[in-house]
């Protein structure tokens, strides 16, 4: 009983994070002047590092927004980046569930329908996922590839999506 109401709230954060990007297939905004140094971020509590030439827009930033699903409390904390040219981005979200952990059972209950494959990034074993306007995935229609890697850490759920996949392996600390 609890594994399938975590994971219906997974599922909501899930698809929160894809209606956000589908708008226009991770087009962020406005932001200009990329920094020329990586910066060190946290996020519902986890570290990361931004590639250098990224700026954050706001409009893609949450800090511990409390939502509630049957019953469960959940927070998620999110951030948005883009670069110069506005056609390559990152976005990250935690979700936090209370007492409830996030198990890679869960994740792969979400994923269910997505073609994924398992994969370790520095230390980190998620699964990485590409999206595009031919995969079988009812999560989102997409008019260019995203690539998503979701992993758990410290029993709450971490998404991160992207342009391009290589930028998972300097996010991730």
């Amino acid at each position: 009983m609890k594994f399938n109401r975590i994971a219906i709230i997974a599922i909501l954060a899930i698809l929160t994070v894809v209606l956000a990007g589908s708008v226009s297939a991770f087009d962020l905004g406005f932001l200009s002047g990329g920094d020329s140094e990586p910066q060190e971020i946290t996020v519902g509590g986890i570290d990361f590092s931004i590639p250098a030439g990224f700026d954050e827009n706001e409009e893609y930033k949450m800090v511990n927004e409390k939502s509630n699903t049957s019953g469960i409390d959940y927070y998620m904390s999110s951030a948005g980046f883009e670069d110069d040219s506005k056609q390559k981005a990152i976005y990250i979200l935690v979700g936090d569930y209370d007492e409830y952990n996030v198990t890679d059972e869960i994740i792969e209950y979400v994923l269910d329908d997505m073609d994924y494959e398992k994969k370790t990034i520095n230390g980190h074993d998620g699964y990485l996922v590409q999206q595009s306007t031919s995969s079988s995935s009812s999560l989102m229609a997409v008019e260019e590839p995203i690539c998503m890697f979701v992993y758990e850490e410290n029993g709450d759920l971490v998404f991160l999506g992207a342009t391009d996949d290589s930028y998972f392996s300097d996010v991730i600390i």
